[in-house]
């Protein structure tokens, strides 16, 4: 677990940037932005679920680690076409794959976590219920509305601007980074495959990986469209520039 500064808004933390999206630094450590706040609001949150705030705090140092990994990666796979060694680029399209495989199981957990704050929500509204307030509503039902639009926000934020752009950083890696047309043609032979090389897009239909679903998929779009502030509209992206990397049975019903 990264330190609690993070999460307690403590006046030592710096603010940086890595040239794509902010963070913040503490003791040796990074955290971006973004996902430090959302814990600080979780952690405010008049909600008797330590456990539950618990596990979502680690699925954001879950989100947060893999965003800095990605970033690592990617810096580390520029000027790699591996043109000449096929054992090497296979271990690459292999370790790609098994990271937006990762970032699956990411979303998942996080979004579990969200679902789990919810829900203890939800017990403490009910307990409240029978108090009214003055426009009808009861007070266990305006507590709900206010705590579901915290966390909405902060779990829609954090996957536009904490997950997605880890999923950006893997897509990224995959261009050599020499001449544009050069390296966009690689990325597409490394995302497709050819005839004699596998691509990502069929590594990750083995069963070994996993793809987002249909309902990874609603899941993203409904919080980009319910918490407030705009529509970052990750789930339209995700739909229209990654649809190698969501599941084919599903795609029939995808959301408009």
């Amino acid at each position: 677990m990264v330190s609690k500064a993070f999460f307690t808004g403590s006046k030592y933390l710096v603010e940086d940037s890595d040239g794509r999206h902010d963070f913040v630094r503490y003791d040796g450590e990074r955290f971006l932005a973004v996902l430090s706040t959302a814990g600080q609001k979780i952690l405010r949150t008049p909600l008797d679920a330590d456990e539950r705030k618990a596990d979502y705090l680690k699925a954001l140092v879950r989100l947060n680690e893999a965003y800095f990994a990605a970033r690592e990666f990617e810096a580390d796979a520029k000027g790699n076409f591996f043109k000449h060694d096929d054992a090497a680029e296979r271990k690459f399209r292999f370790d790609v794959a098994q990271r937006f495989s990762d970032r699956v199981d990411d979303l998942r957990t996080f979004l579990a976590a969200h679902d789990a704050l919810v829900a203890a929500a939800t017990e403490d509204s009910s307990n409240d219920s029978r108090d009214t307030a003055d426009d009808g509503e009861t007070t266990g039902d305006q507590a709900l509305a206010r705590t579901r639009r915290t966390l909405s926000a902060c779990t829609d934020r954090s996957i536009s601007e904490g997950w997605f752009p880890t999923v950006q950083s893997h897509y990224y890696a995959l261009s050599p980074g020499e001449l544009v047309a050069e390296g966009r043609e690689r990325r597409k032979q490394r995302i497709e495959g050819t005839e004699s090389s596998t691509g990502i897009a069929a590594l990750l239909d083995k069963p070994h990986f996993e793809k987002l679903s249909w309902r990874d998929l609603r899941r993203i779009r409904d919080l980009n469209r319910e918490s407030p502030g705009p529509d970052p509209r990750v789930w339209k992206r995700l739909q229209k520039e990654y649809t190698w990397f969501l599941a084919r049975e599903r795609m029939r019903a995808t959301p408009e």
